[in-house]
């Protein structure tokens, strides 16, 4: 199916823009990969919501949520691993499919913490952001997972059914059954060292070997999304209709930029939704 409009993030900014593409009558799909919001999920009073004060950060998340499924926003559990533009539409990758939309828009979020040092220089030589991906490269091996997701769980059942071991770097609560082959880490993760490929992880607690890494993130780096995506500092780039340097691509929420507040985020979510409403009539199939 080719979609009017793929929003990428189900955030405030994301699921602002499906209901109004809904009231707009623009058949959207919205990726998450079920966490939804998680950076205000994590907040437990929220006070300056205009018209909803001293909510908790997941109330205000599940009504949103709530509010885009109920407009009839297709829903894909997965995270989009990259983007490309074609002739009329975007492809955008998932673990386990490729969707086509006329448009898009990143309501992704920010990554609220740093890259690990020496990440990029392994990405494909040891280091994956996607388990269903590159999961079987590792069958047998000792390998690490860093991730802040608690939806990432499934991802790492998987890869421990594949690896010899998986030693797993995370700051949410686990289940209390956990497959035999896996070892909750200390410390902090740092830096990714190597040679030709990455061979160990440096964290507080110390250097731990690994033979591939697999870093799970609401956020990856944004300029692996989209080719051709300008980035200024670590936004995404926009202009006064928040379209980005590619046309037919559009941003909202803390991607865009500071404040990083809920108001701002509802807000441009649903401006940038009507910029791309107004780009797809200017640019017809």
């Amino acid at each position: 199916m080719l979609y009017d409009v793929a929003i990428v993030g189900g955030g405030p900014a994301g699921c602002s823009a499906a209901v109004t593409a809904a009231n707009r009558s623009l058949s959207v799909v919205l990726f998450d990969t079920g966490d939804f919001g998680l950076a205000l999920r994590k907040s437990p009073l929220v006070k300056n919501y205009l018209g909803l004060p001293d909510q908790s950060g997941t109330a205000l998340m599940d009504a949103f949520t709530a509010h885009m499924r109920a407009a009839g926003t297709t829903v894909i559990p997965h995270k989009v691993l990259s983007i490309l533009p074609g002739k009329g539409s975007f492809m955008l990758a998932t673990p386990g499919d490729v969707y086509q939309a006329r448009s898009v828009l990143l309501c992704p979020g920010a990554a609220h913490g740093k890259s690990l040092e020496g990440e990029d220089g392994y990405l494909g030589r040891g280091v994956s952001y996607c388990a269903t991906c590159d999961g079987y490269l590792y069958k047998g091996k000792t390998i690490g997972v860093v991730t802040n997701l608690p939806s990432a769980w499934e991802e790492v059942e998987f890869l421990a059914g594949l690896a010899k071991e998986v030693r797993l770097w995370s700051d949410f609560p686990l289940p209390e059954e956990k497959p035999a082959n896996l070892r909750v880490m200390e410390g902090r993760p740092l830096k990714v060292l190597g040679g030709e490929k990455m061979d160990a992880l440096e964290t507080t607690a110390g250097t731990i070997p690994l033979e591939g890494l697999f870093l799970l993130r609401e956020t990856d780096p944004l300029e692996k999304l989209l080719p051709g995506l300008v980035l200024q500092d670590r936004f995404i780039q926009v202009d006064g209709k928040l379209a980005t340097s590619v046309p037919g691509v559009f941003a909202a929420g803390d991607a865009a930029g500071y404040p990083w507040q809920i108001n701002k985020a509802a807000g441009e979510g649903q401006k940038a939704l009507l910029s791309a409403a107004s780009w797809l009539r200017e640019n017809p199939a």
